[in-house]
């Protein structure tokens, strides 16, 4: 059976973009770090689009992690091997007297893929789904953008997770 890997996922979520119109349309790059509960540390890029057709505030935000986990199996020939991919739909909570801290709110979908080793090799790889439950600030400065984001992962990841990066134009 062949397995997807992660980059075929960007690549379906470029062509699907891609596809939108671009009236309006605002495209962020950028890198997060981020921290789970159960997968320890993990670095990766993020871009966001922002969706002006639908309503102002809204954006599709994507990010692929790639974790450090301590497995604390005490394997001494395989590693632990953890990664995750995350599309979310973001949604700005305004604060009309405060302009330089923007809060947001979502909810999207996760892959994640881990492997475990037994016996000193490499075991079998494990595709989980789930769903996201997302809450975070942005700090719009001039020419980048700071944020920090708590997502709650039901299913796939299974675990809550703490971003932070910066996101340029």
């Amino acid at each position: 059976m062949r397995r997807s890997r992660p980059g075929s996922f960007i690549a379906l979520f470029g062509i699907v973009l891609g596809g939108m119109p671009l009236a309006g349309q605002e495209i962020k790059v950028g890198g997060q770090v981020t921290f789970g509960d159960d997968a320890d540390f993990g670095i990766g890029p993020r871009a966001e689009v922002s969706l002006p057709w639908i309503a102002p505030g809204i954006r599709v935000a994507g990010s692929f992690d790639y974790f450090f986990p301590d497995s604390g199996l005490g394997d001494p020939g395989g590693d632990y091997d953890y990664r995750e991919l995350n599309f979310n739909v973001l949604g700005d909570i305004s604060l009309p007297d405060v302009t330089n801290l923007v809060p947001y709110v979502g909810g999207g979908v996760n892959v994640a893929w881990e492997s475990v080793p037994s016996d000193g090799m490499e075991g079998p790889e494990e595709r989980l789904f789930g769903l996201n439950v997302v809450a975070g600030f942005r700090f719009p400065l001039v020419g980048f953008t700071p944020f920090v984001e708590a997502r709650y992962e039901l299913e796939g990841g299974q675990q809550l997770l703490v971003a932070g990066g910066i996101l340029l134009p």
